[in-house]
């Protein structure tokens, strides 16, 4: 047992207390899919490296990275992304630590989604180097970080980096566990106050979980061992050794290709073709250039559909159409159909309106030919005329029309409306 103590009051220590940059610097917690994007890249950096070039990952890695369906793959990454270049760390630069000197940046200065080549690409920022390589600590092989980004959670990866940079350590001072007090574990897991204050509910929820997804993934298993003060849990004791039962390959699917994507990967991961002998059959009998164009247009169109607030039925669908039909720009059938529906569709509506606007002028003219048929009546057949028309107000029972007319004849409004629609039906019929 070390008696080396990690404590509160030696800093918000990330990994140990003897690591000043790390135990100083700060940072939001980190989504699960943030954290694994964040582990893999620092996989890939090399402390010879004078500058932090983009890191291009292939959608079939992407896939295994992030887990979940292939569908929203990007979707997902858009989303990872969003929240690194937005989160801030916050460290104090060691090469300038008398001067006081804080340094402030994101996770990663850029992002993008290349689906033309089946790929994404993150970029650090270069000011956050020597916190990165840091940070690293014992993460030193690309198989490491492939077990890494399969734990389930923030505890479980955060405890991953405390066991594996105290193992580390070990190499030099033999040291055979780590103690730490409860309250630097809980600020180091950034633990929202309030949160799990019974130890009970803070080893059910967040030690036990650890221990058991850290045993399943990895290459360490750990136990713990709580030492009391008084009546309260007041420090805990880490212990570990090797998970015998850790085998550790690659994940299924993953290939150090340098982020380079097969065109059976872009027709799988991207497109959803299957299975796989599908994507492979399609590759060996149209080649790499032709689907190459032809996933392209596929791509255009799929976009013009979703803009249209049209749902995208199948994606793999249209994707092999596309192969087989061998779309090219301005060529694509579909996309032709859709024109010659489109223009059917405006010439319909242009008759229809046609015809709309001839029953009105029909309408119109019936009226107008009713009105003045009623105007060049003499005086008897006009009174005759609106004997009727009382008749008819009876016989529909118009009561509210009828009194009117019978206090003051044919007036303004409701009556003489009426009345006109009355002409139009009795005087306009032959029209």
């Amino acid at each position: 047992m070390t008696d080396e103590v990690i404590k509160k009051e030696e800093g918000g220590g990330l990994i140990a207390a003897s690591n000043d940059l790390l135990i100083e610097a700060q940072w939001p917690q980190l989504k699960i899919n943030e954290q694994r994007l964040v582990l893999y890249m620092l996989s890939l950096i090399q402390r010879g490296d004078k500058d932090f070039k983009p890191y291009r990952i292939s959608i079939r890695e992407l896939c295994n990275i992030m887990g979940g369906s292939r569908n929203d793959l990007y979707a997902r990454f858009d989303e990872a992304t969003e929240g690194l270049l937005k989160k801030v760390i916050r460290w104090i630069n060691p090469d300038e630590k008398a001067d006081g000197r804080i340094d402030k940046t994101t996770w990663c200065s850029s992002a993008s989604i290349i689906p033309g080549k089946g790929c994404v690409e993150l970029r650090f920022d270069p000011t956050l180097k020597p916190f990165l390589l840091a940070l690293k600590g014992n993460f030193t092989t690309l198989g490491e970080a492939r077990a890494v980004i399969r734990l389930r959670n923030h505890y479980s990866l955060r405890i991953y980096q405390f066991i594996k940079y105290n193992q580390g350590l070990a190499n030099v001072d033999h040291r055979k566990s780590a103690r730490v007090e409860l309250s630097w574990l809980r600020e180091y897991l950034a633990i929202p106050e309030g949160t799990y204050r019974l130890f009970g509910h803070f080893k059910s929820k967040v030690l036990l979980p650890a221990k058991k997804d850290i045993a399943a993934k990895t290459d360490v298993q750990f136990d713990f061992i709580q030492i009391k003060k008084g009546r309260k849990v007041q420090e805990i004791e880490f212990t570990w050794s090797k998970n015998k039962r850790y085998q550790q390959m690659e994940l299924p699917g993953i290939s150090d290709r340098g982020g380079q994507t097969s065109m059976e990967d872009i027709l799988i991961m991207e497109f959803g073709i299957s299975p796989e002998k599908k994507a492979q059959e399609l590759v060996e009998e149209y080649g790499h250039d032709h689907i190459k164009a032809a996933l392209q247009m596929a791509r255009e169109y799929i976009n013009k559909v979703r803009k249209r607030g049209q749902k995208v039925e199948s994606v793999g669908g249209i994707a092999r159409k596309a192969i087989e039909e061998g779309w090219k720009p301005q060529e694509s059938i579909i996309e032709v159909e859709y024109e010659v529906q489109q223009k059917a569709v405006i010439q319909e509506r242009i008759a229809k309106k046609q015809q709309e606007d001839g029953q009105e002028a029909e309408k119109r003219q019936k009226q107008e030919l009713a009105m003045s048929r009623y105007e060049s009546m003499g005086e008897g057949e006009r009174e005759a005329f609106l004997a009727e028309f009382r008749e008819n107000l009876v016989a529909t029972g118009n009561t509210i029309v009828l009194k009117r007319y019978d206090e003051a004849g044919v007036t303004p409004g409701m009556v003489e409306g009426m009345l006109a629609v009355f002409i139009g039906e009795r005087l306009g019929e032959d029209v």
